[in-house]
Formats: C-alpha cells, sequence, structure tokens
C-alpha cells in the first residue's frame, strides 16, 4: 500500500493538513503535529511522504505553512517577498502565522480525533518548520511532551547567515531577476527587534521551566549548507544545561548524520549512504516519540 494512501486531506481551522491516523486509537492516542520548510520537503504532501512515522502510533498532522503548501502564493510571489526583506516579509509572518494557528487546529483536531484534551502532544519541524517548533516551545502554552526539531538552528542571525549564503552562491543569475536583491541582508530596526524572540539559545531557560519539559530531539545533516551544525551542536548544549539543571538531562539528545544535506528530496536520487542516513533519522525520531508521548 503507498504511503500516501492512508492521508486524508482535510482543512482544519482554516488551516490544510493531511491526517495520518493510527493502526490502535483510543482518547489519549498521541496526536504529533508536523511543520514542513520553504525548501523540498516544502509541502504537506511531500512532509508526509518523507516523514510516515508509521512506528509510531498516532495520530499525525501534517500541516501546512502559511504561504506555502496548499496556501501558495506561488514561487514568483515568494521569491519578490524574498528579496524585498527575507525576515519581515517572509520569515516572521510565516512563523508567526504558523505558531498563532496551532492551539486552534490542535483543539479542532482533537475533536475531530475524539481525544481528550489531555492526549499527548508532540511537535515536529523541518528547516523553517523546525524554527517554528522551537518558537512555539518559547513562546506558547501548549502542553507539549516531545518535540523534534530537524535541520534547525540556534537563533535568527544564523538564519540570516544561511539566506546570505543561498543568495552569495547564485547573486548574479538572481539579481537579473531581481534588481534590488542586496548581497547581504540590511538588518532595520525592525528586524533587529525580533533577534531576542528567535534567540534560542538565550531562550533555553523558558523551554526547560515549561510544564512538562518537553523532551527535544534535535537531528542534523554533517553537510548541511544552510545551517550550520556547529550551530545546532551550540544550541543543544545550552539546552542540555538548562535540562541538567531540572534533572531531565535525559529529554535531550541530538542525532548528527554524516551524509545529509539540508533539503531532504526523495526525487533527486540520494545516495545509498543518504538514503541509509534518512531511515535512520526517521526511526531515531520514532524512537523518540514513542519514548516520550
Amino acid at each position: 500500500m503507498p504511503i500516501l494512501s492512508r492521508l486524508e486531506a482535510l482543512e482544519i481551522a482554516d488551516v490544510p493538513l493531511l491526517l495520518r491516523p493510527p493502526v490502535r486509537r483510543d482518547r489519549q492516542t498521541p496526536l504529533i503535529l508536523l511543520w514542513h520548510g520553504f525548501g523540498s520537503p516544502n509541502c504537506e504532501a511531500d512532509i508526509a511522504e518523507v516523514f510516515p512515522l508509521q512506528q509510531v502510533n498516532a495520530w499525525k498532522a501534517y500541516l501546512g505553512l502559511p504561504l506555502f503548501g496548499k496556501r501558495s502564493i506561488g514561487h514568483e510571489a515568494s521569491m519578490h517577498r524574498l528579496t524585498e526583506d527575507y525576515v519581515l516579509k517572509l520569515l516572521l509572518p510565516v512563523m508567526e502565522q504558523a505558531a498563532a494557528e496551532l492551539p486552534k487546529v490542535v483543539e479542532r483536531l482533537r475533536s475531530h480525533c475524539h481525544l481528550e484534551d489531555n492526549a499527548p502532544l508532540g511537535l515536529f519541524g523541518f528547516s523553517v518548520g523546525s524554527l517554528t517548533t522551537l518558537l512555539t516551545l518559547v513562546e506558547n502554552p501548549l502542553p507539549i511532551q516531545a518535540a523534534a526539531v530537524v535541520g534547525g538552528t540556534k537563533d535568527l542571525s544564523s538564519v540570516v547567515d544561511g539566506y546570505e549564503r543561498f543568495v552569495q552562491t547564485s547573486y548574479e543569475a538572481l539579481k537579473q531577476q531581481y534588481p534590488n536583491l542586496k548581497l547581504n541582508y540590511e538588518w532595520s530596526e525592525e528586524s533587529e527587534a525580533a533577534k531576542p524572540r528567535l534567540d534560542f539559545v538565550a531562550n533555553s531557560n523558558r523551554i526547560a521551566q515549561r510544564k512538562p519539559a518537553p523532551a527535544i530531539l534535535l537531528t542534523h545533516g554533517v553537510q548541511d549548507e544552510v545551517f550550520d551544525i556547529s550551530d545546532v551542536e551550540t544550541l543543544y548544549r545550552a539546552l542540555k544545561t538548562e535540562y541538567q539543571a531540572i534533572n531531565h538531562s535525559e529529554k535531550v539528545s541530538l542525532k548528527i548524520f554524516q551524509h545529509l544535506k539540508h533539503a531532504i528530496d526523495l526525487t533527486s536520487n540520494p545516495s545509498s549512504e543518504q538514503s541509509a542516513d534518512l531511515v535512520e533519522m526517521e526511526s531515531a525520531i520514532a524512537d523518540w516519540f514513542n519514548q516520550f508521548l
């Protein structure tokens, strides 16, 4: 049976999503919400295909990010936002809206799936979805028991570093299409003001002090060309320190994969080593949710 065949396409609280049901269900079956990224996988169907998490007996809801997936504004409109002001016109609007939508989505999904209000809740994010996951853990009171952060980074400055690397590798070609494009991101008073909110190292204490303290798995590819692995290691050390202080160091883990780049595209003929790493990563994520949900 194809992996996507059991998915139900829904719109819950105005958010498009794909819902994969568990094999066994009751009113305490966990619910896991998954966000894709800007790059592959960058829509509901793609993230559902890459991370089916069949080993986890839970409801899995693959949420579409604003401006992407089923709500896509199209490549050209996205690129215009990106080149006009990546942080203020694209990154923050998507992250903030997705995080704001989450409580109502959870409430409606629990009703749709006949779950108790205290049924375990998990959160998963890839790339920008992982940043949205971290922002949710900093700011949102939803009782999230476990989270997987895939291909993320430690703060807004690191995100902009990744954006600048993207621009610099294709600057001449992009400049012809988007004359206003700058080689480096131009920080403004407004974008500078967003730095404290998206400094997940500085906010690691707020995450650890949540009730319950969420179990956080960070996964990252050594070959990631967007978000440097050293920044993820910095975030891991900060979280580990805070969780040790509350006697829950077992609730933070970092898994590194030698052959994985940032994007995960099953149609791009990944090498056997990359395919093996992807299988191992999905297994690690499934084990994490099985352990802590």
